[in-house]
C-alpha cells in the first residue's frame, strides 16, 4: 500500500505540473495566431481551463497530503 501512496502522489503532481505546462504553451501559440479565426480564443479558453486544472490539482495534492492516514504513509517512502 505504501508503493501506491508514493507513486500516487507522483503522479498526481507530475499531473498537475503537466497541465499546467501544456495551458501555457497553449495559451503562447493562441498569442502567435492570426485573429481572423476563433481558433486563438478556442486555445486561450482551454489554455486557462488547463492551467486551472493543474493549479487544483496541486492544491488538491497538497490537501491530501497533510491528512494524517496519507502523511503517515508517505514518511515511509523511500526516495
Amino acid at each position: 500500500m505504501t508503493k501506491s501512496a508514493c507513486n500516487l502522489m507522483k503522479l498526481a503532481a507530475l499531473l498537475a505540473i503537466g497541465f499546467m505546462v501544456a495551458g501555457g504553451l497553449l495559451v503562447f501559440l493562441a498569442q502567435q495566431l492570426p485573429l481572423e479565426t476563433s481558433l486563438p480564443a478556442i486555445f486561450i479558453a482551454l489554455g486557462f481551463f488547463s492551467i486551472i486544472a493543474g493549479v487544483l490539482g496541486m492544491v488538491g495534492t497538497v490537501i491530501v497530503v497533510m491528512l494524517p492516514y496519507v502523511s503517515r504513509q508517505l514518511d515511509l517512502c523511500q526516495h
